[in-house]
């Protein structure tokens, strides 16, 4: 069983309820799945004891079970509250679990199946065919065959929020950036590493991984740099930490959100934000970018140097951030609460009376959009990547 990794801690949850509730400066309940379904079971203790329970052949498989323990976007928020010796596998006890699941042949909740199957023969979750993976890229763009650095596309810039990758390539031009984008990039094995879809009869996960580090290594490059936050959090953590034992994913590049190459560029002088953009804003911290990884300063920085922007805060930022509800498999098993739990960022947004609600990752930007606009906010949606290229003037 893959929870076997796991057994000798997966009797240390002691139900005391810090995963599901945050305090004491400011006491909210911080888990999505508690909020909604008002369970225990739902919190990421809950589904510890769940997980020990499937260890110990005490529960059987259910439409029930599979259910409460995919109803989770995996936000970590229960992980960074925990006050016990479960802190650091809270997150890999529910990934672990699910993929026990999967193995077990059982229905897995809306298209998370669909994706993992179509991943597995396009090399993307979205439906959609490889052949058109950079149909965004303007024809005439000429890119060298090698270059110290990679754009990692991703594929929801690739495939949905396609302004995102041009306006990256924008910025990165008008910058000098000397970068490539891999000829043949598959998906980074997120969506599969966070709904359990590890090695299938229809997808392998290892497989991915190790063809992304093989097609990077031809370009002779040194540095990954993605817009995405669950790329970054993949090729920074999985692949060298947390998931190596499963995807022998090791590699030497460095990883680099955009946000932290730009920080760099800007404090250097190569980047000059010129073009006022008089807007009171306030940041949303993407879960693969905060809490999994824990880079939150260079999104602000930047946002803070480019003249006009008033950046406020919400009462939950950082660590305490609120997920957008999109990750985990939540946008593809349970889309109508995946925009329910971004609509509860939407309204503290809204509370600051803001302009503009801006994030960094293309995932965290499509529910956010997809909650304002279902609900007639009149809040924008921006990327940081969006803001820089204005201030550029391109």
């Amino acid at each position: 069983m893959v929870l076997e990794r796991f057994k000798d801690v997966l009797h240390r949850c002691y139900k005391c309820g810090h995963c599901r509730t945050t305090g004491p400066e400011i006491f909210y309940t911080n888990c999505p799945s508690y909020d909604k379904f008002k369970f225990e079971t739902y919190t990421g203790g809950g589904k510890i004891n769940l997980a020990k329970a499937v260890f110990e052949k005490k529960l059987d498989w259910s439409d029930r079970l599979v259910n409460i323990l995919f109803a989770c976007p995996t936000c970590g928020n229960c992980e960074a509250n925990c006050v016990y010796p479960l802190h650091e596998n809270v997150l890999g006890i529910i990934e672990a679990v699910r993929a026990e699941a999967v193995n077990a042949g059982v229905t897995l909740p809306g298209n998370q199946t669909a994706f993992g199957k179509h991943l597995g023969k396009e090399h993307n979750p979205y439906i959609e065919p490889h052949s058109k993976r950079l149909d965004w890229l303007p024809k005439d763009t000429n890119l060298p065959k090698e270059s110290e650095t990679i754009y990692f596309v991703g594929c929801t810039s690739a495939y949905r929020q396609k302004m995102l990758a041009q306006d990256t390539v924008k910025v990165f031009d008008k910058a000098g950036v000397d970068f490539t984008i891999m000829k043949d990039e598959w998906c980074c094995t997120s969506p599969l590493l966070r709904t359990g879809q590890w090695e299938t009869d229809y997808v392998s996960a290892p497989q991915i991984a190790q063809h992304n580090i093989q097609e990077a290594k031809k370009t002779g490059a040194k540095r990954i740099v993605t817009t995405c936050a669950g790329c970054y959090r993949t090729w920074k953590k999985d692949y060298l930490e947390s998931y190596d034992w499963l995807l022998n994913s090791k590699h030497e590049f460095e990883v680099l959100h955009t946000t932290e190459l730009l920080e760099n560029m800007i404090k250097n002088g190569e980047i000059e934000l010129s073009h006022e953009i008089n807007m009171r804003v306030t940041y949303h911290d993407p879960c693969h970018l905060g809490r999994h990884v824990g880079l939150y300063d260079s999104p602000r920085n930047v946002l803070k140097e480019i003249p006009g922007i008033e950046l406020v805060e919400m009462p939950r930022t950082r660590e305490n951030s609120w997920c957008c509800g999109s990750g985990g498999g939540v946008k593809a098993g349970f889309s109508e609460w995946a925009v329910e739990v971004a609509y509860d960022r939407v309204r503290e947004a809204e509370k600051l009376e803001v302009d503009a609600l801006v994030s960094a990752c293309p995932f965290c930007w499509r529910n956010l959009d997809d909650a304002i606009n279902q609900n007639n906010s009149k809040l924008k949606m921006y990327d940081v990547i969006q803001l820089v290229r204005k201030s550029m003037g391109i």
